[in-house]
């Protein structure tokens, strides 16, 4: 039988000889609230699985194999092309989302991708929306808030969050980068895997937030909103990633390119040809030719043309050149 998440989660909290008490004071969970979570009875906030991750210094790869998956009875396919003719959910969908579990919510939202028959997000059940909306308006960012966020590929302007919602996420995932940035210092405590978490919460959460912010349309919110997208352009520069985090560093150099585009550089194209050309190398020769089909951020063509909107465009401009006056 497979064991629960939760009893995993102990089994590392035993291995490291942590004192269980210390732990529940950490994440603000009773004993026997604990222990029901150990025995599968019940289950803990998103909030209080990342603190446990932290608590016990492991990593979300470490106990990725652990958590909550789909039941058995339900089988997942990647994309919509290899869906059968007829999907039973035996399961119902909100058994997925009800404890906001992070990683049953990102099962949700790939269920539903799947089987909606509308644009994503344009009729998302509510108790789904509700759901997300109680894990991500909530406190810090860890890479699997991000991770949810980068699923959801959520645009500014979206039928989940209103806009002061989603800004107050924006500014949130910022402090949250910001803070790892400034702490940077202290990441020599941490094993190789730990850094690559926090090295991931900062490039994936830039990447999202650039990607939300330079899709503004709205002449009169880009004018409102390009002092963020600035600061996340300021936090790219600033970040520092270690040799071996090849898709940080290509996330950041991405960054740059797309402040290249929005500045109408002279060096855009052949920047992102440039680095096009680098990302494919990394692939065997004999895949090329299927590369392109690939919906891979890093080897789009026309990327920022795509995404970026003439009227963010037109604000980041102004913005620059007021930033150079004062």
């Amino acid at each position: 039988m497979k064991k629960p998440i939760g009893y995993h989660l102990n089994e590392i909290r035993k291995n490291k000889n942590i004192k269980l008490s210390e732990l529940l004071d950490y994440i603000n969970v009773s004993n026997s609230s604990w222990y029901r979570y150990v025995k599968g009875e019940t289950d803990i906030t998103a909030l209080q699985f990342l603190h446990t991750v932290r608590y016990l210094r492991t990593t979300f790869s470490e106990v990725a194999h652990m958590k909550v998956s789909a039941d058995k009875r339900i089988t997942l396919h990647n994309t919509v092309s290899k869906l059968p003719d007829l999907t039973t959910y035996t399961t119902p969908l909100n058994d997925y989302y009800v404890t906001h579990n992070i990683e049953q919510l990102k099962l949700a939202v790939k269920l539903y991708q799947m089987h909606s028959t509308t644009t994503f997000n344009q009729n998302i059940p509510a108790d789904l929306k509700q759901a997300l909306k109680e894990v991500l308006l909530n406190g810090e960012y860890g890479l699997e808030e991000i991770n949810l966020l980068v699923l959801l590929k959520l645009k500014f302007d979206n039928v989940i969050f209103r806009e002061a919602e989603f800004i107050n996420i924006i500014h949130n995932l910022l402090s949250s980068i910001e803070h790892n940035i400034d702490k940077t210092e202290l990441l020599g405590d941490l094993s190789a895997a730990q850094q690559n978490v926090v090295y991931a919460n900062q490039s994936l959460g830039l990447r999202f937030a650039f990607s939300a912010l330079s899709s503004i349309t709205s002449p009169i919110k880009a004018q409102q909103h390009v002092a963020s997208l600035f600061h996340v352009i300021e936090l790219n520069a600033r970040a520092k990633y270690t040799p071996n985090s090849l898709y940080n560093f290509a996330s950041q150099k991405l960054i740059y390119i797309g402040e290249s585009y929005l500045l109408d550089s002279p060096d855009y194209t052949q920047d992102y040809l440039t680095f096009r050309q680098a990302i494919f190398t990394i692939y065997p020769d004999n895949i090329h030719p299927f590369i392109e089909n690939l919906n891979y951020d890093l080897l789009k063509i026309n990327l920022f043309e795509n995404t970026i909107s003439p009227e963010m465009k037109k604000a980041y401009q102004q913005h620059v050149v007021d930033k150079q006056i004062y």
